[in-house]
């Protein structure tokens, strides 16, 4: 199908960026929403849209991938499936019951006798050092160089948290004349994105370890991360299609938990990554869509309204990925499965399953659930991807359409 969006070199088109959340193994889904894109022509071998690659969390890794191919965006996007698609756990983190055992005593040691000892050792429930050899093998960073200076790409950022001062960090990576910012408890640097920063972005809370880089020991990005679509901002774009991992929902009227008995660690667990993983983006969108109705009802021209109208297009799944896991759960390793009932029963460990299910077979499953929710919005992706209204010539009578929204940081 011929590309919905024009060649990247010509000058006419609205700057685009995409925000990739966290979420662990939830992050396939990701790439199944890329494959609806690429089908519907928004990505081709020789032309893309995407100027700016915005990722957190496992989304980073995705990200560093697609900058990598920034030239051929479709290439990345079948690399991303033959990993996501063929991964074993064992590729993730060590599964085996020596590596376990040795983590686990140490946790047990740690936790009983730590007060006595004086001492406790850095640790995780689970240890990555296979993930390093994976993205080593598959991701071509070096050619994100040669992608920023040939104009196929114009910034690659990453997030990452520092764990000592509970700083953000945004790791970026692309052309000399980017800008610098700041936000608050948030330091802007630039970076020639590696294996390290992408395994520190990526490090979940607790169950991965942390990354020393430049002496500093980092953990997920998405700890910090308030504001997922503020780096592409800064960056200037004028439009961003950002990627979750968790259905779109809204609280129920009344809870259905009462009379239920407390929480479990695994539950308690869910909730907290849920947290710290997936609710930002939520949230971010909300704020934005406030933003840019707060352009609509001020205008631009007149100098007193500081924001921007910027388009957003928020995908997220169309159904729960508890359920999938849950009916997938068999594929965590024995050894993992055994801890993970050590916090819980195995209704309570599902969220946490979702989380750490770097299964093939998980995988494909979301990589097809977002490849049809593409597909069931192409009508709506596809007036995204031909607008780009200035905002000199919106009328500012209407409302922000469904699906889109707009913010300035």
């Amino acid at each position: 199908m011929k590309g919905l969006a024009g060649n990247r070199r010509g000058s006419e088109h609205p700057r685009t960026a995409l925000v990739l959340s966290g979420g662990g193994a939830r992050a396939a889904y990701q790439v199944g929403v890329l494959r609806g894109l690429a089908d519907l022509g928004v990505f081709s071998h020789d032309r893309s849209p995407v100027d700016i690659i915005v990722g957190a969390s496992a989304g980073a890794i995705n990200a560093a991938s697609l900058a990598a191919h920034a030239d051929d965006v479709v290439a990345g996007i079948a690399s991303l499936e033959a990993v996501w698609g063929g991964l074993q756990p064992r590729q993730v983190f060590r599964t085996d019951i020596r590596s376990l055992g040795s983590i686990g005593m140490r946790w047990v040691r740690d936790l009983s006798f730590g007060g006595a000892l004086h001492h406790v050792t850095p640790k995780s429930l689970l240890d990555t050092a296979p993930l390093w050899t994976l993205l080593a093998k598959h991701l071509p960073l070096a050619r994100i160089d040669d992608n920023v200076a040939a104009g196929a790409l114009r910034a690659l950022a990453v997030s990452a948290t520092d764990l000592y001062t509970s700083t953000g960090i945004v790791f970026l990576d692309g052309r000399s004349d980017l800008p610098l910012w700041q936000r608050g408890r948030w330091l802007v640097e630039r970076a020639r994105i590696g294996v390290p920063h992408l395994v520190a972005s990526s490090a979940i809370p607790i169950f991965f370890p942390s990354v020393e880089i430049d002496g500093r020991h980092l953990g997920d990005g998405c700890i910090r991360n308030t504001a997922p679509l503020s780096p592409a901002i800064n960056l200037g774009a004028d439009r961003i299609i950002a990627v979750g991992v968790r259905e779109a929902g809204r609280a129920p009227e009344r809870p259905g938990t009462i009379g239920r008995p407390p929480p479990t660690v695994a539950q308690i667990a869910g909730v907290l990554l849920d947290a710290v993983m997936l609710d930002a983006i939520e949230v971010d969108i909300e704020h934005s869509e406030r933003v840019n109705a707060s352009v609509l009802r001020c205008g631009t021209s007149d100098g007193h309204n500081p924001f921007r109208w910027i388009d957003v297009l928020w995908v997220s799944p169309s159904r729960p990925f508890g359920a999938i896991a849950a009916e997938l759960s068999d594929h965590i390793p024995r050894i993992v499965r055994y801890l993970l009932r050590g916090l819980g029963s195995d209704e309570a460990a599902t969220e946490l399953a979702s989380y750490l299910l770097f299964d093939g077979t998980f995988c494909r499953r979301l990589m097809a659930l977002g490849r049809a929710d593409i597909e069931r919005r192409q009508d709506e992706v596809r007036r995204f991807f031909a607008g780009g209204t200035a905002p000199h010539e919106m009328d500012h009578t209407r409302r922000p359409p469904r699906g889109t929204a707009g913010a300035a940081r």
